[in-house]
C-alpha cells in the first residue's frame, strides 16, 4: 500500500504545479461561484424574499379554528325524578357539569389607514435593495478579478520584455567583447555593457517576484486556495470600446448603477415610513365571522355543529384619539430622514457622474496614446537595429548602443502599461455605470 501511495503522490504534485490557461471569463465565473461574499448576498436576497411573502399576510384574511372541553364542579346536589308508570322514586346526586365546544372564525381588515399596504411596499423595496446589494457585491468581485487578471497579464508581458532585454544585453556583451579582443574598442565599453547586463538581470528577477505576487492576488480574488499552482492568463486584443457621451453616462447612472438605485430606494423607504406614521392617526375597520356549537357530550358535538350551531358577524371600528406627542415627533424625524435620503441621492449621483466623466476623458486620451506608443515601439526596434550595425562597423559608440536598447525596452514597457491602464479604466467605467455585472451575467436557458 505504501508503494502505491508513493507513486500517486508525485503525480498529484505534478498536477498541482502544472500550468493552466485561464481566460478572463474563466476567472470571473470561478470567482462568482466561489466567493463567500457573493454567496452571502444571495442568502440576503432569499431572506428578503421571505419577508416580502410574509408582508402579504396582513392583506389576507385570517382563519382560526378552536375546540375546547371543560368540566365544571359545584357542591353536590340531589335531583328527584318521579316515574309514575312504574311508581318509582329516583334520587340522582350530581356535583359536575361537562361542556364541549368547537368553532371557526374568519377575520379580515377592511381598512387600516394604508398601513398594511405600505408594509408590503416597504418589504418590496427591501427586497429590491437586497437584489441591488447583490449586484453591487458581484460587481466588486468582477472588478477586483479584472484588475488582478490584467495585472498578472501585465507582469507576464513585462517579464517577457525583461527576459528579452537580458538576452540582448548578453548579446551586447558578446559583441563588445569581440570588438575589445580585436582592439577596436576600449575596456570601458566592455565594462559599460557588463553593467547593463547586470542591471537587466536584476530587473528580470524583480519582474519574476512581481509576477508571483500578482498570481497570488488573482487566486485570492477568485476565491481559491494558493497551493503554488501555476496559471497562465490569456491575452485578448485590446479594442477601444465605444465611449459613452455625457448624456448617456447620466442616464446609465440613474438606471443601472446599484449604489444610486439603492440610494433612490432609501428615499422611497423614507417616504413610506412617513406614510406609515401618518396612517397611525387614521381609523381602522375590521370584520369577523364566527361559527360555533356547544354540547354537554363529546359524542353530541358533531351533531350540534350541523343542527344546533350559532353564527355571528362583527364589525369593529377603532378610532385613535390621543398618542401624546409621540406621533408628531416620529413624523418630524421621518421628514428629516426623507430630506437626508434625498440629499444623499443627489450627492452620490453627482460624485459618480464626475468620476465617470474623468474616466471618459482618460479613455479618450488612451485611444490616441496607444496607437502612438505602438508606432514608437516600431521605431525603437528599427533604431536599435541600425545602431547595432553601426557599432559593429565602429561608427557608433557604446553609449549610443545602450541608449537605443534602453529606449526600446522603455517604449515596450510603456505600451504594456498604457494598455493595462486602459483596460482597468474601462472596467472602472463599466462598474460605475452599473453595466459590468450585466456583461458577465449567466445566460438564462
Amino acid at each position: 500500500m505504501k508503494n502505491k501511495i508513493s507513486y500517486i503522490y508525485p503525480f498529484l504534485i505534478l498536477q498541482i504545479v502544472q500550468a493552466q490557461d485561464y481566460t478572463l471569463d474563466d476567472c470571473i465565473k470561478i470567482a462568482i461561484k466561489g466567493k463567500k461574499t457573493v454567496l452571502s448576498a444571495a442568502l440576503n436576497v432569499k431572506s428578503a424574499s421571505f419577508g416580502l411573502k410574509a408582508s402579504y399576510s396582513s392583506l389576507l384574511p385570517s382563519i382560526q379554528g378552536a375546540a375546547g372541553a371543560g368540566r365544571t364542579f359545584f357542591p353536590e346536589q340531589e335531583n328527584i325524578n318521579l316515574n309514575f308508570e312504574d311508581i318509582t322514586l329516583d334520587t340522582i346526586r350530581t356535583n359536575q357539569f361537562d361542556n364541549y365546544s368547537a368553532g371557526i372564525s374568519l377575520n379580515q381588515k377592511l381598512y387600516d389607514g394604508g398601513r398594511s399596504l405600505n408594509q408590503v411596499k416597504k418589504a418590496r423595496i427591501s427586497f429590491d435593495i437586497a437584489q441591488l446589494n447583490q449586484r453591487l457585491i458581484i460587481t466588486q468581485v468582477i472588478q477586483k478579478v479584472i484588475v488582478s487578471y490584467y495585472s498578472l497579464l501585465q507582469s507576464q508581458k513585462l517579464l517577457d520584455v525583461s527576459e528579452k532585454n537580458l538576452d540582448m544585453s548578453m548579446q551586447q556583451v558578446a559583441l563588445v567583447k569581440k570588438q575589445f579582443d580585436l582592439g577596436f574598442v576600449k575596456r570601458n565599453d566592455l565594462l559599460k555593457a557588463e553593467v547593463a547586463q547586470g542591471q537587466a538581470k536584476v530587473d528580470m528577477l524583480n519582474k519574476k517576484t512581481n509576477l508571483q505576487n500578482n498570481r497570488r492576488v488573482l487566486f485570492n480574488d477568485m476565491g481559491l486556495q494558493d497551493f503554488g499552482q501555476k496559471i497562465n492568463v490569456v491575452e485578448d486584443d485590446w479594442i477601444a470600446s465605444k465611449i459613452p457621451s455625457s448624456r448617456e453616462i447620466l442616464q446609465l447612472l440613474k438606471e443601472q448603477n446599484p449604489n444610486i438605485l439603492v440610494s433612490k430606494s432609501q428615499v422611497e423607504l423614507s417616504n413610506i415610513s412617513h406614510k406609515l406614521i401618518k396612517g397611525l392617526r387614521l381609523p381602522s375597520l375590521s370584520t369577523s365571522l364566527n361559527y360555533s356549537a356547544n354540547s354537554q357530550s363529546s359524542n353530541e358535538l358533531i351533531k350540534a355543529l350541523s343542527d344546533d350551531w350559532s353564527m355571528g358577524v362583527n364589525l369593529s371600528l377603532t378610532l385613535p384619539l390621543y398618542f401624546g406627542n409621540s406621533l408628531s415627533s416620529q413624523q418630524q424625524q421621518a421628514t428629516l430622514s426623507n430630506q437626508q435620503a434625498e440629499y444623499s441621492y443627489t450627492t452620490l449621483l453627482n460624485d459618480f457622474r464626475v468620476q465617470a466623466e474623468l474616466i471618459r476623458e482618460a479613455l479618450t486620451n488612451y485611444a490616441d496614446i496607444i496607437p502612438l506608443n505602438q508606432s514608437i515601439v516600431v521605431s525603437a526596434e528599427e533604431d536599435l537595429k541600425l545602431v547595432r550595425e553601426r557599432y559593429s562597423l565602429g561608427s557608433a559608440t557604446i553609449l549610443e548602443l545602450l541608449d537605443a536598447q534602453v529606449s526600446l525596452i522603455r517604449s515596450k514597457s510603456n505600451l504594456i502599461n498604457v494598455v493595462h491602464d486602459a483596460r482597468i479604466q474601462e472596467a472602472n467605467l463599466n462598474a460605475i455605470l452599473g453595466t459590468l455585472d450585466l456583461q458577465y451575467k449567466p445566460k438564462e436557458k
